[in-house]
C-alpha cells in the first residue's frame, strides 16, 4: 500500500512539474543578424569580456576581434562589481558582504541602427566573511565574481535573443 501511494505521489509530482511549463534553460536563440558581433568596451580575455565571448560563441555567434562592416556592435558602457556591507557582528566587524554586479550595454546592427535602448543587467551574491579564514574568503570572493559575470552574460544573451 505504501509503495502504491508513493508511486501515485511521484506520478502526480511529475505531471505537476511538466504542466507548470518548467524546462531546462537551453541555448539562447540569437537572431541571424547578430550571428557576427564585434564587442567593444571590455577586454575579451578577462572577467565579463571572457564570459561574454564564451557565451556568444556557445550560442553560435562569431565574435570578431576587429571591426567589420557586416558585424553588429555590442558596446559595454559600464561593467562593475561592488562590495557592500550587509551585516556587522556584535564585535563591530563585518560578517557579511554583498557583491553587486552591474553591466550596461548597447547593441547596433551592421548598418549602425540601434536595436534597443541602453540595457542594464544586474547580479547579486552574498559573501559570509570570517576574519580567521581570510585566504579562503578571497578565493570564494573570486568565484562569486565569476558567477556574477556568468549570470550577467546569461541576462545579456536572453536580451539579445528577443531582439527583432
Amino acid at each position: 500500500m505504501k509503495r502504491l501511494l508513493s508511486q501515485v505521489m511521484l506520478s502526480f509530482m511529475l505531471v505537476a512539474l511538466a504542466s507548470c511549463g518548467f524546462h531546462l534553460r537551453g541555448a539562447a536563440d540569437i537572431p541571424d543578424f547578430l550571428k557576427t558581433i564585434y564587442v567593444q568596451g571590455v577586454d575579451l580575455n578577462t572577467g565579463l569580456g571572457r564570459e561574454l565571448k564564451l557565451g556568444l560563441t556557445r550560442n553560435g555567434v562569431n565574435v570578431v576581434t576587429d571591426y567589420q562592416d557586416d558585424a553588429a556592435v555590442l558596446t559595454v558602457t559600464e561593467n562593475s562589481i561592488e562590495r557592500r556591507v550587509l551585516s556587522v557582528g556584535s564585535d563591530a566587524k563585518v560578517s557579511e558582504y554583498e557583491l553587486f554586479g552591474t553591466a550596461k550595454f548597447t547593441i547596433v546592427d551592421s548598418q549602425g541602427k540601434a536595436l534597443a535602448e541602453q540595457q542594464e543587467v544586474h547580479a547579486v551574491r552574498d559573501l559570509q566573511f570570517d576574519q580567521d579564514q581570510v585566504l579562503g574568503k578571497v578565493e570564494e570572493a573570486q568565484l562569486l565574481r565569476e558567477q556574477i559575470n556568468q549570470q550577467m552574460v546569461q541576462s545579456i544573451l536572453r536580451r539579445l535573443s528577443v531582439l527583432k
